[in-house]
């Protein structure tokens, strides 16, 4: 598992066990659009242009399984669709979208970089005996307005009702309305909401391998 420092213009050091090396231990890479000069860098036409967007932080569901044990999975396919609405792409098979429907909640867990192995373990398909948390070593905290429970080593967490949801093809895209939020007091950005940069919150950026980058300010 490789974990990327994203500077402004270039990606300049890798986390290797929660280390950042500097630039003179890894290879520097330009990512700019436009070479100096502004003459525009040559492009390809892609196919399959959804996988062009990966700008969306980590993030970690929890729901309860019939006989009350906590599930937890690792998500990076949402956007936010309302005011208070967040929509969530989940294969139908899932455990969680199987939770969601029975219980009609459900918590986002968002993670910092010091607990990235997490995400792997609970990408897992783990059985309905068990929970993702145990094996991650992570605990959790009664939440405010539903049963979920949140997971107490995250820098935020949201509490959501389900609304609805549109099927697409082997997925269902769930849009939940969210109750209430919870977040670190020391990640409080100038808006209110989260800094993810503060908060060193991992995005996933060439799922499904296990690559994740975390933003810094020049």
């Amino acid at each position: 598992m490789a974990v990327l420092c994203l500077e402004p213009h270039v990606v300049n050091a890798i986390f290797t066990n929660n280390r950042c090396l500097d630039s003179q231990d890894t290879k520097t890479q330009n990512y700019g659009l436009r070479e100096e000069g502004g003459i525009s860098m040559g492009k390809v036409r892609i196919e399959k242009g959804a996988g062009l967007c990966r700008t969306r932080p980590c993030m970690i569901i929890t729901t309860l399984h019939e006989n009350r044990i906590v599930n937890a999975g690792t998500f990076g396919s949402y956007t936010n669709a309302g005011p208070q609405e967040i929509a969530i792409a989940i294969g139908r098979l899932s455990h969680t979208y199987a939770n969601i429907k029975h219980t009609g909640e459900f918590i986002i867990n968002i993670p910092h970089i010091g607990i990235t192995a997490a995400l792997e373990i609970c990408g897992q398909n783990v059985p309905t005996t068990e929970s993702e948390l145990d094996k991650a070593n992570l605990t959790t905290e009664p939440a405010d307005e539903i049963k979920t429970p949140m997971i107490s080593e995250c820098v935020a967490n949201i509490e959501c009702k389900y609304w609805k949801e549109v099927e697409i093809g082997h997925h269902v895209v769930v849009l939940g309305k969210t109750v209430c939020g919870h977040l670190d007091k020391r990640y409080v950005d100038q808006d209110g909401s989260i800094d993810v940069v503060k908060a060193r919150v991992p995005f996933n950026i060439r799922y499904p391998s296990p690559i994740y980058a975390v933003l810094a300010s020049g």
